[in-house]
């Protein structure tokens, strides 16, 4: 009984001390109030230049679409392709996320992607479903070091923590326009894409092995997660922010943990 009593009794102050020493909340999910701000919040413009900083960068991102209705099927090859690939029963309107290679090819913040028409986000976008990119921005990782370099200024770039959950990324959503590649403009963007990506030549448009063509991923909206909400920004951006972002911004940005250029030994002397 008294062993009963003293348990009760143990439960309620630990109880009533959980309530006065709850752990204060983090703003994980949305901007906190001015007043509360221990870190300078990244301004709109100033996240609207880091997030085309980080496509400036990427190599790779995830389409994601969705798989389409039955009775949107378009003919019987794309029933023979879900066929051959085992297609489970059930998956209509379930979305799916895929790597693909992405390149910041025409400076104006809409990507180029090297489209394969049998890929699934390609046969699912061509069936109706809407699309989006998903970019994440993560710094090399090395494992070996240089006795010639400075870590200590190296150390000064990493944030804390410096974690994948820290680190900014964002998502974009918009529509996909095939690039016209008859235009002798747009040679650049295939010369480009190939210097980001030296083995897509072996499926270029014109290739042997599958049809492919070289698309504009337009963006119409962006959603920006510049990492923990006390200190970075969280929410849509205004496309029109993302649009006016200029070269010389992207030039002169620098990510976490980006290492900065430093000019060789040579030029120190000139």
């Amino acid at each position: 009984m008294r062993t009963s009593l003293a348990l009760s009794s143990l439960l309620s102050v630990t109880s009533a001390l959980s309530i006065v020493f709850a752990p204060e909340r983090h703003h994980v999910f949305s901007n906190p109030p001015l007043e509360e701000q221990y870190y300078k919040i990244p301004s709109i413009h100033e996240s609207a230049v880091m997030a085309r900083r980080i496509l400036h960068l990427a190599s790779e991102g995830t389409l994601v679409t969705s798989f389409p209705e039955k009775d949107t099927k378009s003919n019987m090859a794309e029933q023979d392709v879900e066929a051959l690939w085992g297609l489970p029963a059930g998956l209509d309107g379930s979305p799916i996320g895929l790597m693909e290679y992405i390149g910041d090819c025409e400076d104006d913040g809409n990507p180029t992607i090297l489209a394969i028409d049998i890929a699934t986000p390609f046969r699912n976008y061509k069936a109706g479903s809407n699309i989006s990119l998903s970019v994440r921005w993560w710094p090399t990782q090395t494992h070996t070091y240089s006795f010639l370099e400075d870590k200590r200024a190296d150390a000064q770039d990493i944030p804390t923590p410096h974690t994948p959950a820290a680190l900014p990324r964002f998502s974009l959503h918009g529509h996909l326009e095939d690039l016209n590649m008859k235009d002798f403009r747009n040679a650049r963007v295939a010369a480009c894409f190939v210097r980001k990506h030296p083995d897509s030549v072996l499926w270029q448009p014109g290739n042997d092995v599958h049809s492919s063509k070289y698309v504009r991923f337009v963006v119409e909206e962006v959603f920006w997660f510049g990492g923990f909400g006390d200190r970075a920004r969280i929410g849509w951006l205004p496309v029109e922010e993302w649009r006016n972002v200029t070269k010389q911004e992207i030039d002169e940005l620098r990510l976490p943990g980006e290492k900065k250029q430093k000019a060789a030994w040579w030029k120190q002397w000139l």
